[in-house]
């Protein structure tokens, strides 16, 4: 009898230690594949996250080069605005002078200067440095294009002029003109550059993405 109930309880405990370690070693089993849908789930979000990082590269250097595209299009539209009220003012030269139509042309020859020089101040501001450089001298070329006609005429307001002074105006109109020529040249293929950088930085960074 003593020994039947001993048989049953080592049965017992065999049974409970078997379903004891059964449960240790399913539970184990648990964790560790919890852990390992942890670690996948960190990875994939972690995945995302440099995906959306990178996407927000791609669309900040989009918005940048649309910003240095604007700008630089500003520049070149008011430096041939400017070019064309300096024109309209170096035909007065030609004719016999008249305050009132030089007031009112070398007026409108400053303003479209001073609107060269805002968008001048704009390429500075989006660069980069080079073709802000190469914006800023192309303005000072406009505004230094204006002078010798204001100040031929204002000669011509006090009377003929001597064939000297024709001379050295035509001189001074010749160099600032191919000065306004020769910065715009420099200009826009370092702006086209510019811009043509920005596009490939946007495309890599697309490619990464994908």
């Amino acid at each position: 009898m003593t020994s039947t109930l001993m048989t049953t309880a080592i049965a017992v405990v065999g049974t409970l230690l078997g379903s004891g370690l059964t449960a240790l070693v399913t539970a184990r089993i648990e964790r560790r594949k919890n852990e390992a849908l942890e670690r996948q789930q960190i990875r994939q979000e972690a995945a995302q996250d440099r995906a959306a990082l990178r996407e927000l590269h791609v669309e900040h250097r989009r918005w940048r080069r649309d910003r240095r595209q604007a700008a630089y299009q500003s520049l070149m539209d008011a430096a041939h605005e400017a070019q064309g009220a300096v024109w309209q003012l170096t035909q007065l030269t030609l004719e016999p002078y008249d305050q009132h139509r030089y007031d009112i042309r070398r007026g409108a020859a400053i303003d479209a200067v001073r609107v060269t020089q805002q968008a001048a101040t704009t390429v500075e501001l989006e660069g980069p440095a080079g073709v802000a450089q190469a914006g800023a001298e192309y303005a000072e070329a406009i505004d230094r294009h204006i002078h010798p006609p204001i100040q031929y005429l204002m000669e011509l307001s006090t009377g003929p002029l001597t064939d000297e002074q024709k001379d050295r105006y035509r001189s001074a109109a010749t160099e600032a003109g191919l000065a306004v020529e020769d910065l715009r040249r420099r200009f826009v293929p370092l702006a086209r550059a510019a811009l043509d950088e920005l596009v490939d930085e946007t495309d890599r960074g697309r490619q990464a993405a994908a």
